[in-house]
């Protein structure tokens, strides 16, 4: 299985925008089968990326980020009111996960079942900052800018060095290897949880 992990620190106001463009360039080179390119093409920080023309993961994709950005949001909530220096800025961290999978079949004695193996992973580590003025506004989107430019280019450098991992395509289905898009928080037990699960049992 092949492990790539990118890091982004953006302006909380960027987030969205940035990682779509960056989601939207992984899945346009990771998807196989009969896809079609968006056209015109979509933009961000006059930055042009690839994407596929799918409504389904498209909405899949708001859904994940609509998640991520409300978790961020919630996780500076109790700091809001704390006092900080001038020279520090609010920081908050998330996590987004792409897997692709292979299916495979697995027999037994008097049985067949299918299971999902995972062939390819993107962990997106995500630190989220709030500017304090215009100044770090200006300064967080030629950031922005610089660093999506150089993760759409990794990516490209991946995908074009990484070929051997990819499993043989051994069906018809318009997509060939099935893909989650997953927020390690909202899937990982906190310890309120499993304990209320202890008292429940």
């Amino acid at each position: 299985m092949l492990l790539i992990t990118i890091d982004v620190v953006l302006d909380r106001l960027l987030i969205r925008d940035v990682l779509k463009a960056i989601l939207s360039s992984i899945f346009f080179h990771r998807l196989f089968g009969s896809i079609r390119p968006l056209s015109p093409p979509r933009e961000v920080l006059e930055i042009t990326y690839p994407s596929v023309d799918d409504l389904a993961l498209d909405a899949l994709v708001d859904e994940k980020l609509t998640h991520l950005t409300a978790a961020l949001d919630t996780s500076s909530q109790s700091f809001a009111n704390q006092p900080h220096s001038e020279s520090t800025q609010h920081q908050r961290k998330a996590q987004l996960v792409v897997s692709f999978f292979e299916k495979k079949t697995r027999k037994a004695w008097f049985s067949k079942s299918e299971e999902e193996v995972c062939w390819e992973e993107w962990t997106i580590n995500v630190s989220s900052i709030t500017p304090r003025n215009e100044t770090d506004k200006i300064r967080a989107a030629k950031s922005a800018e610089s660093q999506l430019q150089m993760i759409i280019m990794k990516i490209i450098d991946i995908v074009n060095d990484n070929k051997d991992h990819i499993p043989p395509i051994a069906t018809t289905e318009a997509n060939p290897f099935p893909y989650q898009i997953s927020i390690p928080s909202e899937t990982e037990d906190t310890w309120g949880s499993v304990f209320k699960k202890i008292l429940v049992e």
